[in-house]
């Protein structure tokens, strides 16, 4: 009884819908009409659009075109990505798998000068040794120079063959006598990298002994006597060890550790002389021992 009420009721209902026009079920049908049919623009993403390759463009992108396949899922609005360019044989570092070592072109000048740059080359090697290592040398020279080592393998060399030959010896009294050597080694002063030494051929970087020329104040010119034996600081002329103190001391020139020292005036080139001993004689000593051990027979 009760269902067939029900269902004229129902049916009255569905007939009284049916002219006013306005059914419950339309947007029950929009709503499947949305997922069936494709999104409209209003119902996109707002993600970036996809690219599409221009012909009109292929020239200006050819170089990406051949490092980069087109994709449609890449946004056209990508920022191209740039990255500085690297150099994997950085020149600073040393023993880079795959890559030449640095030319070392003061070496490659020292060797073509013969014998005289190979001792001049062996020195060099035991200062670059001492620089490159820790220790109270290269500590004091850093006082200066971050990187002494660096610096002082750029520094070139020149051999004055005309240079002094005579110890020069003036007789103050019947017995002292005033010795000046004939200069060792000169360079600017406060002139950094790339600065150049020059080596006197005749002085004791290379000469154990020379011609002494005696010096008569009264008639103001001098007379040669004998020979007499030169030196830097206590080592012998011609030993590795002057030699490498020869360089240093340059070297505190170079980078304005020591103060200007011109022909030994008030005998400041024997002070800074002494001062390089006070920081490096003990690594001079090692490694000149070590060197005078591997040196050819």
């Amino acid at each position: 009884m009760y269902s067939a009420f029900r269902s004229i009721r129902a049916v009255a209902l569905f007939i009284l819908l049916g002219f006013t026009g306005t059914l419950a079920f339309p947007q029950g049908v929009n709503f499947i009409r949305r997922v069936a049919d494709p999104l409209p623009l209003t119902y996109v993403s707002a993600g970036r659009a996809s690219c599409t390759f221009e012909p009109e463009k292929a020239a200006a992108a050819s170089s990406k075109a051949d490092a980069v396949a087109r994709d449609a899922s890449v946004p056209c609005d990508t920022p191209a990505l740039s990255a500085p360019l690297v150099n994997p044989c950085n020149s600073a570092r040393s023993s880079q798998i795959g890559c030449e070592s640095p030319k070392d072109l003061v070496q490659k000048d020292l060797v073509a000068m013969g014998k005289t740059g190979q001792k001049i080359l062996r020195a060099r090697d035991r200062v670059l040794e001492i620089l490159q290592t820790e220790n109270g040398c290269s500590a004091w020279l850093r006082k200066k120079d971050a990187d002494p080592g660096a610096t002082f393998r750029t520094l070139n060399y020149a051999v004055d063959r005309h240079g002094e030959v005579f110890v020069h010896v003036w007789k103050d009294s019947p017995s002292q006598y005033t010795y000046r050597d004939p200069y060792v080694a000169t360079v600017g002063q406060d002139t950094g990298a790339f600065a150049t030494i020059t080596l006197n051929a005749n002085g004791a970087f290379f000469q154990a002994q020379t011609g002494a020329l005696v010096m008569e104040k009264e008639l103001g010119i001098g007379r040669v006597s004998g020979t007499r034996i030169v030196g830097i600081g206590p080592y012998p002329g011609s030993s590795l060890s002057a030699q490498v103190l020869a360089l240093l001391h340059e070297f505190g020139h170079v980078i304005n550790l020591l103060p200007v020292d011109f022909d030994n005036e008030d005998g400041k080139s024997v002070q800074n002389t002494a001062e390089v001993l006070r920081y490096c004689r003990s690594e001079i000593d090692s490694k000149s021992r070590r060197g005078a051990m591997q040196a050819p027979k």
